[in-house]
């Protein structure tokens, strides 16, 4: 039988902190990729082929660079549905003139779900901090 960790005990203030602290810096993550990929030049592309891989799909794009040359990418499909024709706007990181990375612009919803739950999660793991270091109240 597992044994039962009380959290104004030493060991549950130990793993409220270590949760909070987890969340914050899970939280922080999520937001800096965010902000990194939405700093990123963007550019129109076509869908030329979409590719499905049991539950995971993703799309192949050609899209312009700003010397006028083309690109070719394999990127993840976490929003709507695109089929071969469609017109998609991709983010794209350069480095010395090459891309480092790439990304459908309207691609933010994975981003969104890990950054709510891990704000839920940080916010329950403050709301169990106060509950573990608050004092109880004495009543006489």
């Amino acid at each position: 039988m597992a044994k039962s960790i009380k959290v104004k005990s030493g060991t549950g203030r130990f793993v409220s902190g270590l949760v909070l602290v987890g969340a914050i810096w899970g939280l922080t993550l999520v937001i800096g990729a965010y902000t990194e990929q939405n700093s990123w030049a963007s550019s129109e592309g076509t869908v030329q082929e979409r590719l499905k891989s049991g539950k995971s799909a993703s799309v192949k794009v050609e899209y312009s660079l700003p010397d006028g040359s083309k690109q070719t990418a394999t990127l993840s499909e976490n929003g709507p549905i695109r089929n071969p024709g469609d017109r998609v706007t991709v983010r794209y990181d350069l480095e010395n003139g090459k891309v480092v990375d790439a990304a459908l612009a309207d691609n933010d919803e994975a981003l969104w779900v890990t950054g709510v739950m891990l704000g839920v999660l940080g916010l329950g793991a403050l709301v169990m901090n106060l509950m573990a270091w608050v004092p109880a109240s004495r009543r006489e």
